[in-house]
């Protein structure tokens, strides 16, 4: 009659399916990063009866339902004892319920009254009725609690064992067997004594029950089961995070990308380099690595220490909005070489003013004249790169950005107006990362991937692969950023690496992202809470962290050249004029082109010498060194002969016939020819005159090998 009455409870329908797992986030190998609590704050995962240890069976029975392969849902016998014991002690000291009744409870918690002990014994019932003996099992060993936020015979088992529950021993069963009787009172962890004598209580049990014999029976009781409370991993916080975001609904693991070695290493060197910049201001930053093949992320280090509340620890670096400063100059250049400017170009670098009051300097303050498009993108000059986009339009600036995945820019090119070339507008360090990926892979996009789930999705090309190889050219050219971050930047490593850096107003941010053909890598320093740094950029702040990182991924990763695609041209041209060369210019040097837009001009500053009437030299005037001029820099041929790569001199102010005396370095250069030799240099020429010698002054140059 009870049973029949509590079938009209509204609370007690078909019993609701076992709650949301939690979630652990893995590596590419398997191993966890961090695990995530499921919407009950429980941690559970899904097991099969089929993976639980047969002792943790057979204890879970003899200590909670002896008779549960004979009765229907409910011990009637069981029940009846329990209700004669709590009349006689006037207090609930049994409840004799069965699995299937703690399972009904577990699924549907309730509070302990007897209309609800009906609803719970109807709810047994028609679990019965629907499902078998195994898979109520199966259920139960998933649905349980077993203290401290265990949920599950799984989570217990590697919380209190380190081990699966298919591993247990004899005592490790009885003693989880023990805990859903009370999982307060017989928590492991809290209360151990209480959980051993439970144990006790549970093998003897088995033993009565003739699921243990005598000699396995002593052996567990002379077990020391060691109860050891399994840290939970906390490994990439923020990556972690990210993923959980994007976990399908109902994974209870997701494998992610991630390379844990990378992983390790990152994380330690970004706390290195922060520590390093502290005295600078500098308090956090992020660093982030990219298979270009797949697309996949191998490593995420979001911020210095997770744990540092004062400075924003738990801020994700990586996908934080922030100004790139000039990271974003390559793609404004990529768009000019692909509607046919060449490496060669002239450039103006002078005081420019543009619309709005808009007067762009570069950061070394000063401006440079005339400079080829490979020397502005490479030492990051800013006024060339303002006057670039102000030829192509800001429009098209911003949409192949956009094509390149910055989503982040939202705006529109009047908001952000020729800035756009120099980072006005905010991106993230993994969208500059992926960009920087797909210049790579030769100008097709990839979206960066969290998981190696599936066959790596399809690419779309936003720009022809002759201009992203020339704009990788460039980048990868130490000789060509030597002016600007000299010979020994942090990006001078003994294998093909293209690099950039970026710096944003004030200080606030700084940024270097470097790849190979196979991997990219991105890092970025500052302060989360916005305020500048003390003059540090690109190149001595994220640079020295980017370059440890690339040099650590090169030796797990090696990788190759850049291989050189179709439709480009190595060309030789004047290294002063950037024309073909002529027969009386003094050098000349290798540069690449696309076959579409191959030099066609010829120098026209190195011209035959034009005969002219001699005029005296005005007396007391020294002469002049006319060639090389101050500050100029050659590069040595290294496929041509050494023999024929000289410089051949020039000076004004020369009076007819005069005889010349040249030295460079304080030593002759006969005839002023003077064949290429790495390093600096002084030029200087003299003349003999009467009552003197009179001498010009120095004019310093460099060669590089």
């Amino acid at each position: 009659m009870a049973l029949l009455s509590a079938a009209a409870l509204p609370a007690w329908g078909a019993a609701a399916a076992p709650s949301a797992c939690s979630v652990k986030i893995l590596d590419r190998y398997g191993g966890e990063l961090r695990v995530f609590t499921s919407g009950a704050r429980e941690y559970c995962e899904p097991v099969t009866l089929d993976r639980v240890s047969p002792w943790l069976v057979l204890a879970t029975l003899a200590a909670e339902d002896k008779r549960f392969f004979d009765h229907s849902g409910v011990d009637a016998r069981a029940a009846l004892r329990a209700l004669w014991q709590n009349a006689r002690a006037g207090a609930t000291v049994s409840g004799a319920s069965t699995i299937t009744q703690q399972l009904a409870r577990a699924l549907e918690p309730h509070e302990k009254t007897f209309f609800a002990k009906l609803g719970e014994m109807w709810a047994a019932v028609r679990l019965e009725r629907k499902k078998s003996k195994r898979e109520i099992l199966e259920e139960y060993f998933n649905a349980v609690s077993y203290a401290n936020s265990a949920k599950g015979a799984q989570s217990a088992s590697e919380l209190y064992f380190g081990a699966a529950a298919d591993s247990l021993s004899p005592a490790q069963a009885a003693l989880l067997a023990g805990i859903p009787k009370s999982p307060r009172k017989y928590n492991p962890l809290r209360h151990p004594d209480n959980a051993a004598r439970r144990q006790r209580i549970v093998l003897r049990r088995m033993l009565d029950a003739g699921y243990l014999d005598e000699e396995l029976y002593h052996r567990a009781l002379a077990e020391k089961t060691v109860i050891r409370h399994a840290q939970k991993p906390f490994a990439a916080p923020q990556f972690s995070l990210y993923a959980l975001r994007r976990a399908r609904e109902g994974d209870c693991a997701v494998k992610t990308a991630i390379d844990p070695v990378l992983q390790e290493h990152f994380q330690r060197l970004l706390r290195a380099h922060v520590a390093r910049l502290a005295a600078s201001s500098a308090t956090n930053g992020a660093l982030v690595a990219l298979d270009n093949r797949t697309g996949e992320v191998l490593a995420w280090a979001g911020s210095a220490d997770f744990s540092d509340a004062e400075n924003g620890g738990q801020i994700d670096g990586v996908t934080a909005l922030r100004q790139p400063g000039s990271a974003l100059k390559p793609f404004v250049y990529a768009l000019a070489v692909s509607k046919g400017w060449k490496t060669t170009d002239r450039l103006d670098d002078s005081p420019a003013f543009f619309s709005g009051g808009f007067a762009p300097k570069n950061y070394d303050e000063t401006f440079h004249g005339k400079v080829s498009l490979r020397e502005a993108l490479a030492c990051s000059y800013n006024v060339p790169a303002v006057r670039v986009a102000a030829a192509l339009g800001a429009d098209r600036v911003l949409a192949l950005l956009n094509d390149f995945g910055f989503t982040s820019l939202k705006g529109s090119a009047e908001k952000y107006g020729l800035g756009i070339s120099l980072g006005d507008g905010e991106v993230t360090l993994l969208e500059l990362a992926a960009a920087y990926s797909s210049l790579a892979r030769g100008g097709v996009r990839l979206e960066p991937r969290f998981t190696m789930d599936g066959p790596p999705p399809r690419g779309l090309r936003v720009l022809d692969r002759q201009s992203a190889y020339i704009i990788t050219h460039i980048l990868s050219d130490n000789h060509a950023r030597a002016r600007a971050f000299t010979l020994n930047s942090p990006f001078n490593l003994p294998f093909a690496f293209a690099a950039k850096t970026g710096t944003s107003k004030d200080y606030r941010d700084n940024w270097a992202v470097g790849y190979t053909p196979d991997w990219t890598v991105a890092a970025w320093t500052g302060n989360f809470s916005g305020k500048p740094m003390r003059r540090v950029s690109g190149i001595t702040g994220a640079g020295p962290m980017l370059g440890d990182a690339a040099a650590f991924l090169y030796s797990k990763r090696p990788s190759g050249g850049f291989p050189v695609p179709p439709g480009v041209k190595f060309v030789e041209i004047c290294p002063e004029s950037g024309k073909l060369p002529g027969p009386y210019c003094p050098a000349a040097a290798l540069e690449v082109f696309n076959s579409k837009y191959l030099p066609s001009e010829n120098c026209d500053i190195h011209i035959p010498p034009q005969p002219a009437a001699a005029k005296p030299a005005k007396q007391g005037l020294r002469p002049i060194v006319d060639f090389p001029k101050k500050g100029d820099v050659f590069k040595i041929d290294p496929s041509a002969p050494r023999a024929a790569q000289a410089l051949v001199f020039r000076a004004q102010n020369l009076p007819g016939g005069a005889t010349l005396q040249w030295m460079v370095d304080s030593k002759p250069a006969a005839g002023g020819i003077w064949q290429l030799k790495a390093g600096e240099h002084r030029a200087q020429v003299s003349l003999e005159k009467e009552g003197g010698v009179l001498r010009s002054r120095a004019v310093k140059f460099t060669v590089l090998e």
